[in-house]
């Protein structure tokens, strides 16, 4: 499987204008940028960053506004649902993120709820 790279800020400012979604009530399309560590990207395929950029869609909460561009820290833990696998312990638990992926121009992105959202990153 090919390693796609994270999408930068830049990039994302970039595609805000031409993202062919728009998602429809309480939810925004995000990157799907995978964990770094020391700089380094982790060699895994199923590791998800906490910190995203929306592309696509506003969320609005009394005076707070998360708009396109916008740096986010999601709650992974949230996102998580249970899978069944075939298993020797038939007691063992086996969690999985739950994501609504799409494609565009080769790149992965995530239809969420605004639920899943911790915080807006401005660092």
């Amino acid at each position: 499987m090919e390693e796609r790279p994270n999408v930068t800020h830049d990039e994302v400012l970039d595609l805000i204008n031409r993202f062919p979604l728009e998602p429809m009530f309480n939810k925004v399309y995000i990157t799907l940028n995978k964990e770094i560590e020391d700089g380094e990207l982790i060699l895994s395929d199923n590791v998800l960053s906490e910190v995203q950029y929306v592309v696509a869609g506003e969320v609005e909460w009394k005076d707070k506004k998360i708009s396109p561009g916008q740096k986010v820290i999601i709650d992974i833990d949230k996102m998580m649902v249970p899978v069944r696998q075939e298993s020797r312990d038939s007691y063992e638990t086996v969690m999985q993120v739950k994501i609504d992926p799409v494609e565009i121009e080769g790149n992965m992105y995530a239809l969420i709820e605004d639920r899943f959202i911790k915080a807006k990153d401005n660092r």
